[in-house]
């Protein structure tokens, strides 16, 4: 083969080599896992609760006080999420997760002298208890990302979803004990109700790094905030129908996550 047409093989050659982009992740599964902040979500310094007589069950006239606090407390993450890239840069994903968000209640009071201490048992049982949260959140979102042919990428997501509590935020309810009747239910403020879901918004920042050379694994890194809403208690309920005025308000959570992301689907780098 002539000198000159060696060279131009070789240009060719190379010039393709130089001209086709990598491969990049198309259809990604995650899972994931992490920590998510809590807050206070509301007082209550002085509540008034009758004291019910043991035998006809009636309020006896007299009333003890307490003073109620409720938290929501730091939890774990855990969830899996989909993502599917549209274009190099741009894709939506769905996202189901736990997020906890375990109630923490205190109670603290004056008691006056009562057979069967019922308030007061109430008030330590409230206190005793640990947190009991189980909220789960669904969402959809848009994902934007950088360097998507690159080993590290980064990337930001919006969401918009829902999230459930299976217990309420406005409840204190307790547990006294009896020798003929063992364990009973009395409550402090109650709640006929309950607000089970609302809407939850968020943005989260974050990178992903391949895992091997064949990119079949990534490894996910991302801070989040979560802003989701609660009904909180804003004065003493009326100690005769137990109800208390409330109020809804947002609060954010802010979490950290680390995932592992499946990639399911490549999209083939370019050639020019």
């Amino acid at each position: 083969m002539k000198p000159g047409a060696c060279a131009l093989v070789l240009l060719l050659c190379v010039s393709g080599a130089a001209a086709q982009t990598p491969s990049r992740s198309q259809l990604v599964l995650t899972i994931l896992g992490g920590a998510v902040s809590g807050h206070s979500l509301w007082d209550v310094p002085i509540q008034p609760v009758e004291i019910i007589d043991g035998g006809t069950g009636l309020p006896t006239g007299v009333r003890d006080t307490v003073s109620l606090r409720r938290e929501v407390t730091s939890s774990i993450v855990v969830g899996a999420s989909a993502t599917y890239f549209l274009s190099p840069h741009f894709g939506l994903h769905a996202e189901i997760s736990y997020l906890g968000l375990p109630y923490d209640d205190g109670c603290t009071g004056a008691f006056h002298p009562d057979s069967e201490n019922k308030n007061q048992q109430v008030c330590s049982d409230v206190t005793s208890r640990s947190g009991t949260g189980g909220s789960i959140s669904l969402y959809l979102g848009a994902t934007v990302r950088a360097a998507s042919s690159r080993s590290l990428s980064p990337y930001a997501r919006g969401n918009i979803g829902i999230v459930t509590t299976p217990h309420s935020s406005v409840a204190v309810i307790g547990n006294y004990f009896t020798t003929t009747l063992g364990a009973q239910q009395l409550a402090f403020i109650d709640d006929p109700s309950p607000r089970s879901s609302g809407p939850m918004f968020g943005l989260a920042v974050g990178f992903t790094q391949p895992l091997g050379r064949n990119g079949g694994y990534q490894i996910r890194l991302e801070a989040r905030d979560a802003i989701s809403s609660f009904e909180r208690v804003t004065r003493a309920a009326d100690p005769a129908s137990l109800l208390a005025p409330t109020e809804v308000k947002s609060y954010h959570h802010f979490s950290i996550t680390l995932g592992l992301d499946v990639v399911l689907e490549k999209a083939r780098g370019r050639r020019y």
